[in-house]
């Protein structure tokens, strides 16, 4: 997983997949929230699978140290990577 960013924009893009090819993101999903600053955008592949989340007004939507993470060369996430009580369990 990785996320790129776009300050200029205001926009983040988290890959959860290596890469996504040209034409692979078959369908997409907005996610809509009353009074959320920004849009949520889910990329699923043409099984139904998601590629990836892109985030307009990330700013406003991700947390500080979820952006900072964007900036990062290595595609480890910070620790944690969620909350406590979110995500997968780890063993």
């Amino acid at each position: 997983m990785r996320i790129e960013r776009d300050d200029e924009n205001d926009v983040a893009y988290i890959y959860l997949v290596e890469e996504i090819g040209q034409g692979e993101a078959d369908s997409q999903f907005l996610v809509e929230r009353d009074g959320m600053p920004g849009e949520v955008v889910l990329d699923f592949d043409a099984g139904g699978r998601l590629l990836g989340i892109e985030v307009l007004g990330a700013s406003a939507i991700l947390r500080p140290e979820t952006l900072a993470w964007a900036d990062e060369d290595d595609d480890e996430p910070p620790s944690p990577p969620f909350p406590s009580g979110y995500g997968p369990a780890l063993p």
